[in-house]
C-alpha cells in the first residue's frame, strides 16, 4: 500500500481539505459520454444534418432508460430523494390538463423527464470525480473545435458583429459552454489535476468567452467563480479569512454607498460598456409580454410551452414586434410562470432551493474543490436563469448538468467523501 508521512505542517483551513487524483480508468462509456457532451448543443448544420441535436438525445434518453430498467432500486431512490427536481416534468405533463395545446405540453414535459432521468443517471453511474473529468474533457474538445471552425468558416461573420458562435448555433451558447469550462478547469486546476493542461483550458475557455460577446455568460462566469474564491480564502485559516471577510465588508459598504448614489450614472455606463441598452438587447420588452400573459392565467397558467405553439397566444405578433423568432423570454421566471402560474413559481422556487441547499452541504463537508462545483454552478444559474432560459427546459444542458451534477442525496455526499478518502487518495499515518 501506498503511504504517505505528513509532516503537521500543511494545514489546509478548517475543514481539511486535500487534494483528489482523479486517476480513473478509461472506457468506451467514458469516450461516449465525452462525445455526448460536446455534440450535444452543436450546430449539425455543419455537417449537413438537419436537427442532429434531437438524435444525440434520443440515443442518451434511450441509454438512460435501459439503465433505470437494470436499476430500478437506484433510481428510484432518486426520484425520491428529489421530489422538488422531479416535481418539474411531472408539472409539465400535467398541465395537459388544461394546457391550451395539450399534446405539445405532455410531449415536451416527458422530454424534460428524460433529461432529469439522463443527469441521475449520469450521476449514479459515473460519480462526481469521474463525470467532472468528462465533462472538462468534452469541454477542451469543444474549445478546440470552436476555433477550428471560426478560422475554417469564418462563422463569427454571420451575425455583422464579429461574434464567435464556435460549433453552435448562438453566440450565447457559445459563451454558457465556455463559462462552464471556465468552471470546471478552475476545481481542476486548484485541486492540482494535470495543471499544464487545466491552466491552458481555463485561459482558453475565457479568451472565446470574451471573443463570443456574450455578456450574460462573461457575468455568469465571474459569479461563478466567486465561490471558488472564498473556499480558497477559507483554506488559508480562520485567522486570514477573517481578515479578509472584514475587510470586504469594510470595502463593500464604501461601494455600496456609492453605488446607491450614483446609481443611475453607474447602470448608463455599465450598459454602455457591455454593448447593451436600457432594453438589455429587448429582453425587457418580451418581460412585459410574459407579465401580461401571467396576469391573464395567474394560477395555473396555460400549460407547457402552449405559448409559443398555440394560435390563441400573441406569439406570432411578439415575434413581428422583437424581429426575431424566439421561443422564450429570456427569463425562467417568466417562462414557468406563463406555463404554470404562481404554482409553477411555487415549485421552481423550492426546486432551486433544494439544489442550492445540497451544494452548500457538498461544499462544506468535502474534501477538495470538486466538491464546490455544484454551488459554483448554483452561481452561474443565478445569473442565467434570469437573462437566458437555462431551466425547466427539455434537452437543456444546464438542467441536464442541474441532476448530474447536484448530490442526490445528503447520505450519498457522505459516502461519496468517504469512497475518496479510500479509493482516490493516498492514506496517510
Amino acid at each position: 500500500m501506498a503511504m504517505h508521512i505528513s509532516s503537521g505542517l500543511e494545514y489546509s483551513g478548517p475543514v481539511g481539505r486535500i487534494r483528489g487524483t482523479y486517476e480513473l480508468p478509461v472506457g468506451y462509456v467514458d469516450v461516449l459520454a465525452t462525445i455526448f457532451l460536446c455534440v450535444c448543443y452543436a450546430d449539425s448544420s455543419l455537417l449537413g444534418i438537419v436537427s442532429g441535436e434531437r438524435y444525440v438525445w434520443f440515443a442518451v434518453d434511450i441509454a438512460a432508460l435501459l439503465t433505470v430498467l437494470a436499476r430500478l432500486s437506484r433510481f428510484h431512490d432518486c426520484l425520491i430523494a428529489n421530489p422538488w427536481l422531479t416535481a418539474w416534468p411531472v408539472l409539465a405533463m400535467v398541465s395537459a390538463l388544461w394546457s391550451l395545446t395539450p399534446a405539445v405540453s405532455f410531449y415536451h414535459g416527458l422530454q424534460l423527464l428524460m433529461t432529469i432521468v439522463a443527469g441521475y443517471v449520469f450521476q449514479l453511474y459515473f460519480g462526481r470525480s469521474r463525470l467532472l473529468r468528462i465533462l472538462f474533457c468534452a469541454l477542451v474538445a469543444a474549445q478546440i473545435l470552436s476555433v477550428l471552425s471560426e478560422l475554417v468558416l469564418h462563422r463569427s461573420a454571420m451575425d455583422g458583429g464579429n461574434a464567435w458562435f464556435g460549433i453552435y448555433t448562438h453566440k450565447n451558447v457559445l459563451g454558457s459552454m465556455m463559462a462552464l469550462s471556465a468552471l470546471c478547469a478552475a476545481c481542476l486546476f486548484m485541486d492540482g489535476w494535470k495543471r499544464p493542461i487545466t491552466g491552458a483550458s481555463f485561459i482558453g475557455s475565457l479568451v472565446i468567452l470574451y471573443l463570443s460577446h456574450s455578456t450574460t455568460a462573461q457575468v455568469a462566469t465571474f459569479v461563478g467563480l466567486s465561490p471558488l474564491i472564498v473556499f480558497a480564502i477559507w483554506q488559508r485559516g480562520t485567522l486570514f479569512t477573517g481578515f479578509v471577510i472584514g475587510l470586504t465588508i469594510a470595502l463593500g459598504s464604501v461601494a455600496l454607498v456609492y453605488v446607491v448614489v450614483h446609481s443611475d450614472a453607474i447602470s448608463q455606463q455599465f450598459l454602455s460598456d457591455v454593448g447593451k441598452d436600457r432594453t438589455l438587447s429587448g429582453r425587457t420588452l418580451l418581460w412585459q409580454f410574459a407579465a401580461d400573459q401571467f396576469w391573464r392565467e395567474p394560477w395555473f397558467g396555460i400549460g407547457y410551452k402552449a405559448y409559443w405553439e398555440s394560435s390563441s397566444t400573441p406569439f406570432s405578433y411578439l415575434q413581428f414586434v422583437i424581429g426575431q423568432k424566439l421561443w422564450f423570454f429570456h427569463n425562467n421566471f417568466y417562462d414557468v410562470a406563463v406555463a404554470f402560474g404562481a404554482v409553477g413559481l411555487i415549485f421552481f422556487g423550492l426546486g432551486l432551493a433544494a439544489c442550492f441547499k445540497r451544494a452548500c452541504v457538498s461544499a462544506l463537508n468535502g474534501r477538495s474543490y470538486s466538491d464546490a462545483l455544484p454551488l459554483s454552478f448554483c452561481f452561474y444559474l443565478a445569473v442565467s436563469i434570469n437573462l437566458e432560459n437555462a431551466l425547466f427546459q427539455n434537452h437543456s444542458f444546464s438542467q441536464f448538468l442541474l441532476a448530474a451534477l447536484i448530490p442526490v442525496t445528503v447520505k450519498q455526499i457522505r459516502s461519496g467523501v468517504d469512497r475518496s478518502l479510500d479509493y482516490n487518495y493516498p492514506s496517510s499515518t
